[in-house]
């Protein structure tokens, strides 16, 4: 495993924009988080 993410929580301001986000990321895998156009 390259990467693991457990319970990610991030806010902006008074918003949260991720609650409770866990993920793993394996060598070799290609990963994009994406959101509705102009989220990001």
């Amino acid at each position: 495993m390259l990467l693991a993410v457990e319970n990610l929580t991030v806010s902006y301001g008074g918003i949260q924009a991720l609650r409770g986000i866990s993920f793993n990321v394996e060598e070799g895998e290609v990963v994009s988080l994406i959101g509705a156009n102009g989220a990001g």
